[in-house]
């Protein structure tokens, strides 16, 4: 089944006294490239995430937006600097005995030193912040599954009809070259008689000239490798498996024959048929660009 590599998802999954809530937008890229914003705490679960993204998706810019609500997150911890503390008890012992104080001076101004209470980082259970995650972000995935594929499906039916006019195409253009020769045969013909006024030309020279122009216009390689790739193209929009980079091959390759096709085919008529093979083919690599 053909996928789009465009694609929007949500989930979510209860966690704690709250819920994790995850985004996915993907959008066309050459790569699985992968963007994250994470909750304070969860940068040791990227690892996790791209791997599942991995298993799930072969190409497209990833953005991943997690979400905490409630109590997911475990609290840091305060602990008191006992050292500092009793340098604090013994400086104040030490005031007061010099001004002669009775009473207890306020711990305000000592409370204010940040050095005096220590802020602990709490080390979250990764395990089980990644058994509540990881629902979260398949439901997410899921999401951008449906969406990938309809869209792929779309594409898929445009992509279709655009092969059935290349295929024309390549036809009409390789259908052009005998008359190519023919028309070159006769403007020859003429100017051979216009030089030589009442001369007739040697039949055995105009035959060779045209025999020579007729092999290099002669593009039936050329059309049975377009028709070909074509077959293959077809072919490729009905596998299950990822074919974007695949597709993208083949587009150059037919272009590469529609080019020959040019140089080959000095005519009005059969370059224009060469010219429109060329505009489908951009067309057709416009779209490819969003196939995963």
């Amino acid at each position: 089944m053909l996928k789009s590599m465009t694609g929007f998802g949500r989930g979510q999954a209860p966690a704690r006294d709250g819920a994790w809530l995850v985004e996915l937008r993907c959008v066309n890229s050459r790569f699985l490239d992968s963007h994250f914003r994470l909750p304070h705490g969860l940068a040791g679960l990227e690892e996790r995430i791209k791997k599942l993204l991995a298993s799930r998706l072969t190409r497209g810019r990833i953005n991943i937006a997690v979400k905490a609500t409630g109590a997911v997150e475990v609290p840091p911890k305060l602990l008191l600097n006992k050292p500092l503390v009793h340098e604090y008890r013994r400086v104040l012992d030490e005031l007061k005995a010099e001004l002669g104080m009775t009473s207890e001076p306020g711990l305000g101004p000592f409370l204010s030193n940040r050095d005096l209470i220590l802020v602990e980082e709490a080390s979250p259970d990764m395990e089980q912040l990644w058994a509540e995650l990881a629902p979260a972000l398949n439901q997410a995935l899921d999401e951008v599954d449906v969406m990938r594929a309809a869209e792929g499906a779309n594409l898929a039916q445009d992509l279709a009809e655009r092969l059935e006019l290349l295929d024309r195409l390549f036809s009409e253009a390789a259908a052009q070259a005998p008359q190519v020769v023919e028309n070159y045969r006769n403007k020859l013909k003429d100017r051979i008689a216009q030089l030589l006024a009442d001369t007739e030309p040697d039949p055995q020279r105009l035959a060779l000239e045209v025999a020579i122009l007729a092999d290099k216009c002669d593009v039936t390689e050329e059309a049975v490798r377009a028709q070909s790739h074509l077959v293959q193209f077809r072919e490729a929009l009905q596998a299950t498996e990822p074919v974007g980079r695949k597709l993208d091959f083949l587009l150059q390759e037919l272009n590469r024959e529609a080019n020959t096709m040019t140089s080959k085919l000095p005519d009005a008529k059969a370059s224009q048929l060469c010219v429109d093979i060329k505009t489908e083919l951009e067309r057709l690599r416009e779209q490819v660009q969003n196939i995963e």
